[in-house]
């Protein structure tokens, strides 16, 4: 996957000049391809490919995590595929901006064959002024850090009911010194899908 992105971008297919020019290393776009990436979940995950911000403005730890990754899905689930994108973007501590899943589904009997592509982005970082919260009314209650938590309306659902893909998640992490930790919840959102289908003529 690593080298047919890099293909891609540097052919001009990707509708502009700007990211050739970037990834010929006159910009601050970074391709990481497919390296591992540590999550606040404890995961080590590798997406199929990354790109990062490596503008010298940015701090070090900002520049070696990727911003944009590309997650394929070609015999993962559909839902797998949403948790690794909400994933990416909620278990970062905010530094993943934007994930593209690509969902490829065969044909089988008389279903086309189909590509879905989900955008996938950090739709709120949510300040949490008490940690733990002891209102059982609370969303966060009961909750634990450094764990992904499905949130659109399946939410709740029993775990043995067959839900759709998820459309969001959230992660709660800790930032700052260790005496004074700013609680926040980082809220993974798929914004946008489309679908396309091969019909042969």
């Amino acid at each position: 996957m690593n080298a047919i992105f890099i293909r891609f971008f540097r052919s001009g297919d990707a509708g502009s000049d700007e990211a050739a020019h970037d990834l010929e290393g006159n910009g601050y776009i970074n391709p990481l391809g497919s390296a591992d990436i540590q999550l606040v979940d404890g995961l080590r995950k590798s997406p199929d490919f990354s790109f990062a911000d490596s503008n010298p403005d940015l701090p070090l730890d900002a520049r070696g995590f990727p911003t944009i990754i590309w997650e394929v899905a070609l015999t993962e689930s559909s839902r797998e595929l949403a948790k690794d994108c909400g994933r990416f973007i909620a278990c970062s501590q905010g530094r993943g901006l934007l994930a593209i899943g690509i969902d490829i589904k065969h044909a089988i009997g008389d279903r086309l064959p189909t590509v879905r592509c989900s955008i996938w982005e950090l739709d709120e970082g949510e300040h949490i002024e008490q940690w733990p919260p002891t209102q059982p009314s609370d969303m966060m209650f009961g909750r634990e850090l450094d764990t992904l938590y499905r949130s659109d309306m399946y939410a709740a659902a029993d775990e043995e009911l067959v839900c759709p893909p998820a459309k969001s998640f959230f992660c709660i992490s800790q930032l700052g010194t260790l005496d004074d930790p700013e609680t926040i919840a980082f809220h993974a959102k798929e914004m946008q899908n489309f679908s396309v289908s091969l019909r042969v003529v």
